[in-house]
């Protein structure tokens, strides 16, 4: 049976991969496996279900995959595909003719890495009838923590609780990062502290503003001035980081006013990725939870506070770093 694979979470979405392929063609090799990726310009769907539909000569069965189905998404809708509207129409259809009668020596395995597939699309209906769909879901906090002490325990690392509870924070709940961390780690020696942690595991960007919007919207100064603190000790630049900040508070006021119009979250998700913008449903469940922290009154107030910030340092009014911590102290009140 040909198979839809999809979900935020890529190291389990490989995995997942791997015990199909394994399942499909045992020993996986140039002759039976063959990779493709929808947004390739070279990429032909005609090219592609043709091959779908040929006898395989060197293997009894063979599996292609085909990488990157932005077609099935909410925002399959940018101008280039729009000029081509009836093309890749046309193309979509062929490929779920050819699902209805598939070659029984072929396997095909269509993968996207996110969660936002649109299920209420005709094409996701019509692949559900005729597929396998496997979605795979990004691990909560509470797996993500058994996870990461599963893989400290294979590496036989002594890790302290203080550098255990930070190393999570620096992760950002992602598996395949904390495989790297942990790997890295573990060349270092086996005695992990607080201070290797913070020496050698980098934190994500996105990441570090989420969570200084975070405090910055639960009023707590000394937790913001310490991330900024952080930033600065990485040679963060002032403007740099205030666009990371703004793009989350801009996002999050969208949120919050849909949140606020009684809009559930896939009503929000697919209110919010338009044109090739394509909004993580991860991320709208945490901006979602954030939402519920303040009111949409008080992020316009952070957001234009931070504007004038922004003005100030561009026209040299304001020391950049000195200026950012006076908006910290004004958006904390």
């Amino acid at each position: 049976m040909n198979v839809l694979l999809y979900g935020s979470e890529p190291f389990l979405i490989n995995k997942s991969l791997q015990e199909l392929l394994k399942n499909r063609v045992g020993e996986v090799s140039q002759m039976n496996t063959i990779y493709y990726d929808f947004t390739s310009p070279s990429f032909s769907m005609t090219s592609f279900l043709e091959e779908a539909d040929t006898m395989s000569f060197f293997s009894e069965h063979k599996v292609m995959i085909l990488q990157n189905c932005v077609f099935l998404t909410r925002a399959y809708k940018d101008k280039e595909k729009e000029k081509n509207k009836e093309k890749n129409d046309s193309d979509i259809q062929k490929l779920l003719n050819y699902l209805t009668k598939p070659h029984d020596q072929t396997t095909l395995i269509m993968m996207y890495e996110d969660d936002n597939i649109d299920t209420i699309k005709l094409s996701f209906k019509k692949i559900k009838e005729t597929c396998e769909v496997i979605h795979i879901n990004k691990l909560n906090p509470d797996q993500f923590r058994l996870f990461l002490q599963e893989l400290i325990k294979e590496r036989q690392l002594r890790v302290t609780s203080e550098a255990f509870n930070e190393l999570i924070k620096r992760l950002d709940d992602n598996m395949s990062v904390a495989i790297h961390e942990c790997d890295k780690l573990q060349l270092f020696g086996q005695n992990i502290t607080y201070d290797d942690v913070v020496a050698l595991v980098s934190r994500p960007l996105d990441s570090e503003a989420f969570h200084l919007v975070n405090a910055i919207l639960d009023k707590r100064l000394a937790e913001a001035l310490n991330i900024w603190n952080d930033m600065i000790i990485l040679n963060m630049d002032a403007l740099a980081f205030i666009g990371l900040i703004a793009s989350q508070l801009r996002i999050l006021y969208q949120v919050s006013s849909l949140n606020d119009a009684g809009k559930h979250r896939e009503e929000i998700i697919n209110e919010l990725s338009v044109g090739t913008t394509q909004m993580n449903v991860y991320r709208v469940s945490r901006l979602l939870n954030l939402a519920k922290m303040t009111t949409s009154k008080r992020l316009l107030k952070v957001l234009n506070a931070l504007a004038e910030y922004d003005q100030k340092s561009k026209t040299g009014l304001v020391d950049k770093r000195f200026g950012f911590e006076l908006f910290l102290i004004e958006a904390t009140r």
